[in-house]
């Protein structure tokens, strides 16, 4: 009797290779897409988690710079005058002068000059997306190419920046306050940022905030 010889173990064929390498390229393709996916949700959460950041620290400038405000009568009121531009429906200019405290942002750029002019408004930035700018320099100094103002991005992509004001009269918020030596008792500041993903008419995160500023009137 002729015994059974040894089992050669069976090869694969091409077109088993080739299966094999198609499924395992489409694994792949697929473990990529979805960490790509993961990439850009991580970084479209920190670019969101700091644009909402920026937001609430442009805010508190603004509120911090309002609290300071000054205003004195006689005949230096044009270096004084509280001065806001609304006749933009979307974004506001806000100009008024104050006594700023050490702690407020480049206050050590001016040294001893604590009385400066603060312009809240927004501009067009290098990415052509507009960006609220702070903007402060001496009550008394003149401005120059040796003496420039100090100016800072408070915020970037601004969808918004709305100023309105209380009227006691009206019992409302008014969108104009026409009087330049003098202060709402209330302002209502309306800061808009970013866009939506799914529509770019709605803003990604808007904050608003009321303020009362204790104006120093002599």
């Amino acid at each position: 009797m002729k015994l059974p010889g040894p089992t050669r173990p069976r090869a694969f064929t091409l077109l088993e290779i080739v299966i094999a390498m198609t499924v395992f390229s489409m694994v792949m393709v697929s473990v990529m897409a979805c960490w790509k996916c993961i990439i850009v949700g991580t970084e479209t959460g920190r670019a969101a988690a700091a644009a909402a950041q920026r937001a609430r620290t442009s805010m508190r400038a603004i509120e911090d710079a309002l609290n300071n405000a000054e205003i004195i009568k006689g005949p230096n009121i044009q270096y004084y005058a509280f001065i806001a531009d609304t006749s933009q429906p979307k974004f506001a200019s806000l100009s008024f002068a104050a006594r700023l405290p050490a702690s407020f942002l480049y206050s050590g750029y001016f040294g001893d000059d604590v009385m400066r002019r603060v312009v809240f408004d927004v501009q067009k930035g290098p990415d052509n997306r507009d960006d609220l700018i702070l903007t402060q320099y001496p009550i008394l100094a003149v401005t120059s190419e040796q003496n420039p103002p100090k100016s800072i991005t408070l915020a970037r992509d601004v969808s918004a920046f709305v100023l309105e004001f209380w009227s006691p009269t009206e019992q409302d918020y008014l969108s104009e306050f026409l009087p330049t030596n003098d202060m709402p008792p209330m302002i209502r500041i309306t800061l808009a940022i970013g866009h939506s993903a799914n529509d770019a008419s709605i803003p990604f995160d808007v904050i608003q905030r009321v303020v009362a500023p204790p104006v120093l009137a002599h």
